[in-house]
């Protein structure tokens, strides 16, 4: 009597786990973080769909989302997403597969407003390029320093997890304001006598000034700008499915990645690609080592 019990028991768990059932997907829209208008979101949220539709992933509904806790309400629903399209934070957070990433490599940097220099809007140097003493002071002021960041952003995770900043201040983007009004806000939190770091790609800091930003204390553009890159650097963004998502669907969505080679502009934006990219299917050791580098798990 007592194994007829437990068997029922167990067929009903096991049937329970197998009809839970997803619906729809979770879009971190890169133009919700750039702080775009509704017309450019619904854009690329069109686009997004439009391109994953025919690989049989549920399509119903598509929710633009902004942080990674936006998913962990998600993943909670009884019926949660069939996929998120992200970045690796938000789509590991939500603990489903990734089936298609973009591995061209992603390298962050804190780009710091220093102490006031002698050239006007001058151009950024980076640490390794200091003299060892000098590096050392700069390391040990950043410890001392707020660097502001993209909530969510892979960049911020990399700096957080590498803790070079004395407090990182993460900003929740909306319309309007998004990545490019970080400068702004670093800006306006610089004094003097009181640094500021600026969270963002290598490549967006190699090529910034400040002529262009304004902040409380006009000096703002004597300011020396110095670099620190992150030792490790991330994949972009990427798929990650359910799994209770189709098998199929799953596979074919893999293989439309693969073979995405050339692609309209409006797409390219709305998956976050620029001139390069690859996707993949990381192995199990390459998503463990992802999650260290961002600081997931225990």
């Amino acid at each position: 009597m007592k194994n007829a019990l437990f068997l029922a028991v167990l067929f009903s768990c096991g049937v329970t786990a197998h009809a839970q059932s997803c619906e729809g997907g979770l879009y971190l829209n890169p133009q919700v973080i750039r702080g775009e208008g509704a017309s450019q979101t619904e854009s690329a949220l069109k686009e997004l769909v439009d391109f994953i539709r025919p690989t049989g992933l549920s399509v119903t509904p598509v929710i633009n989302i902004r942080e990674t806790q936006d998913v962990l309400t998600a993943v909670k629903k009884p019926a949660p997403p069939c996929w998120v399209y992200g970045n690796p934070v938000v789509g590991l957070a939500s603990g489903y597969r990734p089936v298609a990433v973009n591995m061209d490599p992603i390298q962050s940097a804190v780009l710091i407003l220093a102490d006031i220099g002698t050239v006007k809007d001058g151009t950024p140097v980076e640490l390794k390029t200091l003299p060892a003493a000098d590096q050392a002071k700069v390391l040990a002021k950043l410890k001392t320093s707020s660097c502001f960041g993209m909530k969510s952003g892979v960049t911020t995770s990399l700096v957080k997890a590498e803790n070079f900043c004395g407090t990182v201040v993460e900003i929740l983007p909306q319309q309007g304001l998004g990545q490019s009004y970080l400068p702004t806000k670093a800006a306006f939190h610089w004094q003097a006598d009181r640094w500021a770091g600026l969270i963002t790609r290598l490549q967006s800091a190699q090529a910034a000034n400040m002529k262009s930003h304004h902040g409380t204390d006009e000096r703002i553009h004597m300011a020396q700008l110095v670099i620190v890159p992150t030792a490790h650097s991330s994949w972009g963004y990427g798929l990650y499915v359910h799994p209770s998502a189709s098998a199929d669907a799953t596979k074919k969505a893999a293989t439309l990645f693969d073979n995405l080679k050339n692609a309209n502009p409006l797409l390219l934006k709305a998956l976050d690609l620029g001139a390069k990219f690859d996707f993949e299917t990381p192995s199990d050791a390459v998503v463990e080592a992802m999650k260290k580098t961002l600081s997931f798990g225990p």
